[in-house]
């Protein structure tokens, strides 16, 4: 099941990542001062996880492609993806977040990490 968490990081910073299955952390956020900020940012997210402008494909300097998902507006980086061993897996990992999103639930605790 797709499933959004919200989670304070070792420096007091609120961030939520993706899971699109039981498993894997496919996407986290950048951080946010505020747990409404974190929930403002995951919002707009949701709202925009289908446009394909919004994710800038990288590679790391090692050659392990991964994404930044941008604001459409601002190019404001929301947050990253994992690495992935090639492209079209990457791909087939926005494919599979622009699917599970929409029916995604949201955990509304705050999980220290």
């Amino acid at each position: 099941m797709p499933l959004f968490k919200i989670f304070t990081d070792k420096e007091g910073v609120y961030r939520f990542f993706l899971k699109t299955d039981s498993k894997h952390i496919s996407f986290i956020s950048t951080g946010c001062s505020s747990k409404f900020q974190c929930l403002q940012k995951l919002e707009l997210f949701k709202q925009q996880a289908f446009n394909n402008k919004c994710y800038i494909r990288l590679t790391t300097e090692r050659g392990d492609p991964y994404f930044k998902f941008i604001k459409s507006v601002t190019n404001e980086v929301v947050g990253d993806s994992e690495l992935f061993l090639n492209r079209r897996m990457m791909e087939k990992k926005i494919t599979e977040i622009k699917k599970v999103v929409p029916v995604a639930k949201v955990d509304t605790l705050t999980y220290s990490g």
